[in-house]
């Protein structure tokens, strides 16, 4: 009897801001694991099993190793990660939580040198053992990345010439985007931070050929500073006449506070990168007043403890004992 690997991932919310006429966000937060990798692991781990695969082996920078853990644990599939040294706490947890076996790499996605080494041993022990290599990137996993062009499909049955704002770091999300796009009247814009612009770089240079760079920015799960799927969400950019454009650090966190306090969406800084893109964008008048703008929201807020904890400490609170509470909740009432 053939298995179906679901959780009952896709079809997440399209909500409304509730401050900004004609501005919604996708929420892929609201995910199972909490990230739209969930999309990718559904489908990438059913060719697995449909193989007759019963163990598998994956890189990540912490989402796909997530959703990738907990699909292994309900599927009863031997899973080991390998992650950067910095890999955020929140994501490392949950894997090691659903019992994945997780392996630390020093440089791993933020050198190119350090990165190609693993993936060309890991391919080696993939064609060597006959173990399953999971990487969230057309490149080696075009069944899987096709799960997520749905994301698209969702949003155009709402909004059917909607501005798409994409987090792009490795440049599958939003080439999966685009492509589930199509002929469509949308427009797909790709946000990128300064700080490892392959992208952005190549398409606004007008190059086919990603150079790697030395990644300096501070968001995790946007610092893939080589190709992987640049150079297709590159060609992407230019077969639908699409945008790209680069946010700062600063933008970012700025755009992921605002959603915490503003709009109550508890997110992760790199879900937050499409909104500082979209900020950019309407200050550039590439967009108007009258269109609808919509912001992926790509991982939930308790992968990246620590950039909420400092979002948190802007609203500290207080002690006081039961005998001053009464002055204090009607001083804060008012």
């Amino acid at each position: 009897m053939r298995r179906t690997v679901t959780l009952g991932e896709g079809r997440t919310p399209l909500v409304e801001s509730s401050r900004e006429p004609r501005l919604y966000f996708k929420l892929e937060s609201a995910n199972p694991s909490g990230s739209y990798k969930d999309r990718f692991v559904a489908g990438e781990l059913q060719r697995v099993l449909d193989g007759g695969g019963r163990a598998c082996v994956a890189t990540s920078s912490g989402n796909t190793g997530s959703a990738l853990a907990a699909a292994c644990a309900r599927c009863d599939v031997a899973c080991t990660i390998v992650v950067n040294e910095a890999a955020p706490e929140g994501k490392l947890r949950q894997m090691q939580a659903h019992g994945a076996r997780v392996i630390r790499v020093p440089g791993f996605t933020v050198q190119a040198a350090v990165t190609a080494q693993v993936l060309e041993l890991l391919e080696d022990l993939s064609r060597g053992q006959g173990i399953a290599m999971v990487v969230s990137a057309y490149r080696y996993c075009p069944v899987g990345m096709s799960r997520v062009e749905a994301i698209a499909t969702e949003i155009l049955e709402l909004l059917p010439a909607a501005n798409v704002f994409v987090p792009v770091g490795g440049g599958g999300l939003f080439s999966a985007v685009s492509r589930g796009a199509g002929a469509s009247a949308a427009r797909v814009f790709a946000v990128q931070p300064e700080g490892c612009n392959t992208v952005v770089s190549a398409w606004r240079e007008g190059r086919a050929d990603i150079d790697p760079v030395a990644s300096t920015t501070r968001i995790s799960g946007l610092a893939v500073p080589f190709d992987i799927d640049a150079s297709l969400a590159v060609r992407q950019l230019r077969q639908r006449n699409d945008r790209a454009l680069t946010v700062t650090d600063a933008e970012v966190f700025d755009a992921q506070r605002y959603m915490l306090a503003a709009e109550g969406i508890y997110c992760e800084p790199a879900a937050a990168a499409a909104l500082a893109g979209a900020r950019k964008a309407r200050a550039q008048r590439w967009i108007g007043p009258e269109d609808d703008v919509v912001c992926l929201v790509t991982g939930h807020g308790f992968k990246d403890p620590d950039s909420i904890a400092v979002a948190a400490s802007a609203h500290p609170d207080r002690k006081v004992d039961a005998g001053a509470l009464r002055d204090l909740l009607m001083a804060e009432v008012r």
